[in-house]
């Protein structure tokens, strides 16, 4: 969950939990706060064109739930405002993506990723890797889902909708 691939589906695989109460100005309860980098993608993925991200608003914190008997992160949380200003690298166009969805992930043994979601987050979908047309998203709801195979095919279920096209927004 700590890197470009988290912030862009998590996107940060930013999932919070829903059976732990998400406290993240709480101290001494196993909140971490880790920063959510910048990114990229070169044109043609997940848009027809380049993009780069910068956080703009970054206060998300981390609690591991469960481990592995090695000790490695099986379930964590994560809560808290992300919201990343988007550039279309071509034209200067920019527009703001939320993905300050709150939930859990959990991280298999095959390297797979199943997180439960409530709220918003960025995913994005190349062409035959996932239930979704190739493209970035804005993906928004109560109760949703989103499974990251171990070869990063992305299947969205439960109740969400697309709710901002990032690349159609981008491309204006």
């Amino acid at each position: 969950m700590r890197g470009p691939s988290t912030a862009i589906v998590a996107g940060t695989l930013l999932a919070l939990s829903f059976t732990t109460p998400a406290r993240a100005d709480a101290q001494g309860e196993g909140w971490e706060r880790i920063p959510s980098p910048p990114f990229d993608y070169p044109a043609g993925v997940p848009c027809a064109f380049a993009i780069h991200a910068d956080p703009v608003v970054d206060a998300v914190y981390y609690k591991t739930l469960t481990t592995y008997p090695d000790g490695s992160v099986h379930t964590e949380a994560a809560t808290g405002p992300l919201v990343y200003r988007l550039t279309n690298v071509s034209t200067g166009a920019t527009v703001r993506g939320n993905a300050s969805a709150s939930g859990t992930a959990t991280h298999h043994e095959d390297g797979a990723v199943t997180m439960r979601n409530h709220g918003p987050l960025l995913v994005a979908f190349r062409a035959g890797q996932g239930n979704l047309p190739p493209g970035y998203y804005q993906l928004d709801g109560p109760n949703w889902r989103l499974d990251i195979s171990a070869t990063n095919y992305r299947t969205v279920s439960g109740d969400y909708r697309i709710a901002k096209d990032l690349c159609a927004a981008l491309s204006q």
